[in-house]
């Protein structure tokens, strides 16, 4: 029940306020269709049951391809407001010809990725109104816009405003701020805090990897890395790794893993133990529990004489594991 406040004797009417609150939460799921090529001999057309409600629940879901980190607009499918439960699918029979996407830049080392974007209607709710504060009733809910420091940090980059020390690496100087890079690496802390020059000279890093890392220091993401600029990852992975900063690792170990094919999974595993890179590793040896990917790695990799002994070990350990030998059989139909 709304309240309902008066002033007894007082002449004043009756009075109460209550709002009926209709919120919402937003997610997003991410579906990686990897091994394209072998879903080929699979029914097309085959409803699935989404996953993503337990109770009925009103939802609106967006369906769109999803491409070097964002939605294709030609590819993309909205709805309206839906109800879901245990009994209900929702979906596009017709969503890309299978020509255009295997003749598009959508699909690379024979995968691609599909992104649902899902707003999920809360209970709708009653609440009170206080009338008797004599103020206004602030809003019942703020549009809280995202963070942008990273922005104003990287304009800080970009001008070098108020710069005060002058990193040399391979004959290009870049100035930057000495408290910012104290604060996001212990070992720049170490070394910033003990000399007494304004230029430190870095001889173990290329000058646009060395670019990429302070753009990462700054705003906390890499910029925007694809085709041959992925070539400097494995140098961020070193340099994170020297300078410690965990977060980066993991971030161009994430991005390392999408480049995982025949031809890079020899040098990618070995370079994953050596950097102690154990997402990637996995990554690696997931792609290598598949037959046909070891056949075509051995023939583009003269044998996969890139493999470490550590590697090597890595890699015969997993073929023998008994649950990799089930799995592989049960893809070749020998367990049914």
């Amino acid at each position: 029940m709304p309240s309902i406040t008066s002033d007894l004797g007082s002449g004043k009417p009756l009075r109460s306020a209550s709002a009926i609150v209709a919120s919402t939460e937003s997610g997003q799921h991410l579906l990686k269709i990897a091994g394209y090529s072998r879903t080929k001999d699979f029914p097309t057309f085959q409803r699935r049951r989404p996953q993503l409600a337990h109770r009925l629940l009103p939802q609106r879901p967006e369906l769109d391809l999803y491409h070097r980190g964002k939605p294709v607009p030609q590819y993309t499918r909205g709805d309206k407001m839906q109800m879901f439960h245990h009994l209900t699918w929702w979906g596009y029979l017709r969503f890309i010809k299978r020509e255009e996407l295997e003749k598009s830049d959508y699909l690379r080392d024979d995968s691609f990725t599909i992104r649902l974007d899902f707003t999920v209607m809360k209970e709708i709710e009653t609440k009170d109104i206080d009338v008797d504060s004599g103020a206004t009733p602030p809003p019942l809910a703020v549009a809280v816009p995202p963070s942008d420091l990273h922005h104003h940090l990287g304009d800080l980059l970009a001008t070098r405003e108020a710069a005060d020390v002058t990193f040399e690496v391979d004959g290009k100087a870049f100035p930057a701020h000495r408290l910012l890079l104290t604060a996001r690496s212990p070992v720049l802390h170490a070394q910033l805090s003990a000399m007494e020059s304004t230029v430190l000279r870095i001889e173990d890093m290329e000058a646009q990897d060395f670019e990429a890392f302070l753009h990462y220091i700054y705003t906390d993401t890499l910029p925007e890395i694809d085709g041959d600029a992925a070539v400097m990852l494995p140098d961020l992975v070193a340099a994170a790794n020297r300078y410690k900063m965990e977060r980066l690792r993991m971030v161009c170990e994430d991005k390392l893993c999408e480049f995982v094919n025949a031809r890079t999974v020899a040098a990618m595993l070995t370079f994953a133990g050596e950097q102690q890179c154990h997402g990637l590793k996995e990554a690696c040896l997931q792609f290598l529990e598949d037959p046909a990917n070891v056949k075509e790695a051995v023939k583009v990799n003269n044998g996969l004489e890139h493999l470490s002994p550590s590697a090597l070990k890595d890699l015969i350990a997993k073929l023998l594991d008994p649950r990799h030998n089930k799995a592989a059989s049960q893809r070749q139909g020998i367990v049914k």
